[in-house]
């Protein structure tokens, strides 16, 4: 599936290609789209629209920034490198 995130007037983020929601607060959604993990931060957001089967979510709220974290690591792999 193809990966497309659309952000509208700061206020509605859609993101297709999502796998996993971590977290969710006012302030941040803790997500992965196809391994990577993207932290979205802003201010009054909410989860409008979680739909697993498709991959698809929609946030509400002032959006101030999105950030790809890559790939998580699994603790052991971080201690014995």
């Amino acid at each position: 599936m193809q990966n497309v995130i659309t952000l509208t007037n700061r206020q509605t983020l859609n993101i297709l290609g999502v796998t996993k929601v971590s977290g969710v607060s006012p302030n941040e959604v803790m997500l992965e789209i196809e391994g990577d993990r993207l932290l979205v931060t802003g201010e009054n957001m909410e989860v409008q629209t979680l739909d697993v089967e498709n991959k698809v979510l929609t946030i509400l709220g002032k959006i101030n920034s999105m950030k790809f974290l890559g790939a998580k690591v699994p603790l052991l792999k971080r201690i014995f490198k």
